[in-house]
């Protein structure tokens, strides 16, 4: 009986052995319970040991769920997260808001089975020795979701070490204007005013100096990006007659100009603008700031944007698109599948369908009346431009 327990014993040692040799690297830690309140600022600290970490939001309450089904969680939200080591250096920071999450990546079920999708990744990040960690969380803005819901800032080691090189372009995606906010503290006056389409005031700081006309912000962007993805035409059409006109169509560190960023995020009061002033269009397109789920994107190539178009319904961009001849309505997904007008029309018919039958489904259809009617307008389909002529 003695032998037996001893065998016993070595079996469940050995068994907590191998688990935590081979699990010990994606152990995961959580900060104290955090009462989300408006204008409140937490101070959470923690003693990490060498290793790459990921750090996140995490909520027992499930606030960060099937954000497929939940597409405006962090809606009039504003979240300001810094990470410092013990020397008091700032290691990382980021804005949690309204389009975090499209930026953020999401992993159902990354930290055990019973929190399946209700984390939130931060950033990722190198630490090196033993290490005091300390987070500040600012809470600028609150929707009623997460008003007095309770959150926990996770601390998760997922590798010995960093991959360098890996975490640099994963910065590097993460270089839209929303997405991560300026550093270089001679430009901020100026990046706050162009976020904030105010174009007063960058007049005023223009006026001032005119030489931060050709400043290049954080991830290579000019003035005239902001002012493209944020739809702004006051303040883009007195920048064109402002600044280095040749910066209109300049690149950023993704190859990306601003009307590319108009493209992107359904900017359609700018674009015009942008094409009459030597805007062509691009070789591709991504989904990051349209689609409906956390994580990668999908890059739309030019023979694509049809399927971009129906894909998010986006009748006045692609009437625009189209008008520039950036766009072919005609151009199936498949040789052997239906054009986009008739597989709108056949979805059409089927919300009808279930309208009719008074099946609640229907509301969540999307209603591509208009985007028909722009495809329609540009169609080079003899067939299909024999149907509009008959009536039907």
């Amino acid at each position: 009986m003695k032998k037996k327990s001893i065998y016993i014993f070595l079996i469940v040692f050995l068994m907590a052995l191998i688990y935590r040799v081979f699990y010990g690297l994606s152990a995961f830690n959580y900060s104290k319970e955090i009462i989300l309140q408006k204008n409140q600022t937490y101070t959470i600290a923690d003693t990490l040991k060498s290793g790459c970490y990921e750090i996140g939001f995490y909520s027992k309450d499930k606030l960060f769920f099937s954000p497929m089904y939940q597409p405006y969680t962090f809606k009039d939200s504003q979240f300001e997260v810094t990470l410092f080591d013990q020397a008091g250096k700032e290691l990382k920071k980021t804005l949690i808001d309204n389009n975090s999450r499209l930026q953020h990546g999401f992993d159902p079920g990354r930290i055990t089975s019973e929190t399946t999708n209700v984390a939130l990744e931060l950033f990722k990040v190198p630490l090196q020795g033993a290490n005091t960690i300390k987070a500040v969380i600012d809470v600028k803005q609150l929707n009623d979701e997460f008003k007095g819901k309770e959150i926990y800032l996770y601390f998760r080691k997922y590798a010995k070490e960093c991959d360098m090189e890996h975490l640099a372009m994963v910065d590097k995606k993460h270089t839209y204007p929303i997405n991560k906010a300026e550093t270089n503290t001679t430009l901020i006056p100026l990046y706050k005013a162009l976020t904030n389409k105010d174009t007063l005031k960058v007049k005023t700081i223009l006026d001032a100096n005119k030489s931060l006309c050709d400043s290049n912000f954080v991830g290579d962007r000019t003035v005239f990006h902001y002012s493209a993805f944020l739809d702004d035409i006051k303040t883009l059409t007195y920048l064109e007659k402002q600044c280095t006109a040749k910066l209109l169509h300049k690149p950023d560190i993704l190859t990306k100009t601003p009307l590319v960023y108009a493209v992107e995020n359904n900017a359609t009061k700018v674009l015009d603008f942008l094409f009459e002033h030597g805007g062509t269009c691009p070789e591709s397109i991504e989904n990051t700031y349209l689609k409906n789920y956390v994580g990668g994107g999908t890059v739309y190539k030019k023979e694509d944007f049809a399927e971009f178009m129906y894909e998010y319904n986006l009748p006045r961009l692609a009437d625009i698109m189209a008008k520039y001849e950036c766009l072919d309505v005609d151009k199936s997904q498949y040789s052997d599948m239906p054009s986009w007008i008739r597989n709108m029309e056949m979805h059409m018919s089927n919300r009808e369908w279930m309208k009719d039958k008074n099946d609640l489904r229907w509301k969540s259809q999307k209603d591509y009346t208009e985007l028909i009617k722009v495809f329609k307008k540009y169609t080079k389909d003899t067939n299909i431009t024999q149907r509009i002529n008959d009536g039907k």
